[in-house]
């Protein structure tokens, strides 16, 4: 039975969050369990990938934010599918030259594909990032949200 089969067995309809989990991380079948298809020559390209302006810009952006917020003593940044890392490179490197800033942030990064967190894994080594299976593993206080590569593969 093929993949599409079993996925409507005995089902008219299917909720988009349903299609969503098995079209990209079925095991098997799923597009981000399969391949990484971020890069150059892969199916598609991001702004991090192109220049680290992009994420540069996020990075000071963050900064200002957590100024008008009046500098609360932590602060969360969480990464929304980080794709192949590089947008989180870019931020720690932005980060470190702010070091009131640095020094208050934990920077959780919530990717499904097990292939692309193998390959974040691998690139980013920093003792400020840790990975999160759920939303629910963010601290409470103040949190930023990133999905740049959530979005743009979405």
């Amino acid at each position: 039975m093929s993949i599409v089969a079993q996925i409507f067995k005995n089902k008219k309809i299917l909720p988009l969050n349903t299609f969503i989990e098995k079209a990209l991380y079925n095991e098997k079948y799923g597009y981000y369990s399969t391949k990484n298809p971020i890069g150059a020559k892969n199916d598609f390209i991001t702004a991090p990938l192109i220049s680290e302006l992009f994420g540069e810009m996020i990075g000071i952006w963050c900064i200002n934010f957590w100024e008008k917020l009046g500098k609360p003593i932590n602060l969360n940044i969480v990464e929304l599918g980080p794709g192949e890392g590089s947008l989180c490179l870019t931020l720690i490197k932005v980060f470190s030259r702010f070091k009131a800033f640095n020094d208050i942030i934990e920077i959780n990064l919530l990717e499904k594909s097990k292939l692309l967190r193998k390959i974040q894994e691998k690139k980013i080594i920093s003792k400020k990032v840790k990975w999160i299976k759920n939303v629910e593993e963010i601290k409470n206080g103040p949190t930023i949200f990133i999905a740049n590569e959530f979005f743009d593969a979405l």
